[in-house]
């Protein structure tokens, strides 16, 4: 029978779109035809062969129902990982900031100057920095989990050990000893994040805005917990037992990953580049987005307790809690804005609002001299400090998630040799930020006062807000004028195939 052959106009409209779709190939038997209809969605028909616009509507909700059902569904392996990351991102913190209410006051009873204090609080990010990118590079030679499990317990040993060099001897030996520890601590700490954004991104390939977010609302939470809790552990009983708490809590952390974190399948030849990631343009401005954002997060450290103390005479405890609001903003706004990522995909609108909500709050905080008509008011400092955390919550969340697709749209590979790299990158500007922020925080306040830092700074992340949304913006621009007028590849074979039929046409009237 030839598959061209008009049907016979008796039997019009007779058979359902399936069927008629059927006969007009080669003869199948009835049993197969009607296997090939169970095993196919068409919707239901009315009126001698009509398709039925309300049963299309219900059967692509059925599978929109079904496809959100199966994305929110986490297997037990899924929440084993996400409580395991949770726990190491909120013990890191904590480990992290535990010693910032006593080792200044310990460090220069045992000899320390104040430089030495301030870089042996510093060269955590800036190892991490340094070290994050060759992290993510070699994550698919030594695998994910076994680089998560062997920095947390690398970090929690590192800072047990911490908590003995009050024994080493005053001056050089004990500043040594100091710089060691805590740099052989960074190296764990940048092994088990660099590790952790891999397995996000591969263990939550749909979800990774949120479920970075709900990672960040941890280690949010660390920070603000581990200066008050070392501060009542080392009232309690010294020197080691905030050292001990935590650096244990940490090696029980590393046990409990070995056995419940799931082993992905990421031991992979490694075909990645960074290189070739950071020739992206998007990817480019991402990571200067984070640098802003972490640099806006740790600005207020070396700073903000002597403005406080100045401007509003403030005791230590509410200073303390000044710190917590920030922080705790940003802590408790980031699952929200994850969830809104995954579900809208706002990436890079959000990013770009985030660094001018981020710039305002700081012309608030200072406030700025420009911006004359502010009053110095503590209410004031508490509203940018909203503001602040919400600021930085929209700058940073999305980024991760930009990045991953800025890969996947320029060719790089959907696995775990790409993610890694990803992550290192990612580690790595949030460090270099977390560095650069306290420090050029520091020089800036001792050379031009309070109010003229915080509007450098505020002027840095208006820069990088209109970079980057003018990037956006004239890339969509591009995009929609390349859809409209469409390329000579797209245009010429409905051009030859048109002038095809023409000229076969043309020969049967002949």
């Amino acid at each position: 029978m030839d598959i061209y052959q008009e049907s016979d106009p008796s039997t019009a409209n007779t058979h359902s779109p399936c069927e008629t779709y059927l006969n007009t190939y080669p003869p199948q038997s009835q049993e197969q035809i009607e296997t090939t209809k169970q095993n196919r969605s068409y919707p239901r028909t009315i009126n001698n062969g009509k398709i039925d616009p309300e049963s299309v509507t219900n059967e692509r909700s059925k599978d929109d129902e079904i496809s959100e059902e199966k994305k929110k569904k986490w297997t037990r392996f899924q929440k084993f990982t996400i409580v395991t990351m949770s726990l190491v991102n909120f013990a890191s913190a904590a480990s992290f900031s535990v010693i910032s209410p006593f080792f200044p006051k310990e460090a220069g009873k045992k000899g320390a100057s104040t430089l030495e204090i301030g870089l042996i609080f510093g060269v955590y990010e800036l190892v991490i920095f340094i070290t994050a990118p060759f992290f993510g590079k070699f994550i698919p030679k030594l695998g994910c989990k076994f680089m998560f499990v062997s920095g947390v317990f690398v970090g929690g040993i590192c800072s047990i050990l911490f908590g003995f060099l009050d024994q080493c001897p005053d001056g050089i030996v004990y500043v040594v000893m100091c710089f060691l520890t805590r740099i052989i601590e960074a190296l764990g700490c940048s092994m088990f994040t660099t590790a952790s954004f891999a397995i996000i991104a591969g263990e939550f390939p749909n979800e990774v805005a949120i479920v970075f977010g709900l990672l960040e609302t941890f280690n949010g939470f660390g920070f603000m917990v581990g200066p008050p809790l070392g501060g009542a552990l080392y009232e309690a009983a010294g020197y080691k037992l905030p050292f001990m708490v935590m650096g244990g809590f940490l090696v029980l952390c590393a046990v409990a990953a070995f056995f419940f974190l799931p082993k992905p399948d990421d031991q992979l030849p490694h075909t990645g580049s960074m290189t070739r990631l950071l020739s992206i343009p998007s990817i480019l401005l991402s990571c200067l987005t984070i640098c802003m954002a972490a640099a806006a997060l740790g600005f207020l450290d070396p700073t903000y307790a002597g403005h406080l103390d100045d401007q509003f005479s403030l005791t230590p405890f509410w200073i303390g809690m000044m710190f917590l609001i920030g922080p705790g903003i940003y802590a408790l706004s980031a699952p929200v804005l994850g969830n809104l990522v995954d579900k809208k995909g706002w990436t890079k609108s959000m990013m770009c609002a985030g660094c001018f909500v981020t710039a305002l709050s700081y012309i608030l905080l200072g406030p700025s001299p420009l911006a004359s008509f502010i009053d110095t008011e503590l209410w004031i400092a508490i509203v940018a400090q909203i503001i602040m955390g919400i600021g930085i919550g929209l700058a940073l969340v999305p980024t991760f998630q930009d990045i991953i697709e800025a890969a996947k749209e320029n060719g790089l590979p959907d696995n775990f040799d790409t993610y890694g790299l990803i992550s290192g990158l990612f580690n790595s500007c949030f460090s270099f930020g977390a560095f650069l922020g306290p420090t050029a925080g520091g020089y800036l306040n001792g050379a031009y006062g309070f109010d003229w830092a915080t509007t450098v700074l505020s002027f840095s992340l208006v820069f990088s807000g209109s970079f980057f949304m003018v990037y956006w913006v004239c890339k969509r621009c591009s995009a929609r004028v390349d859809i409209y007028q469409g390329t000579d590849d797209e245009r010429s074979p409905l051009l030859r195939e048109n002038q095809d039929i023409t000229t076969k046409y043309a020969k049967e009237t002949e």
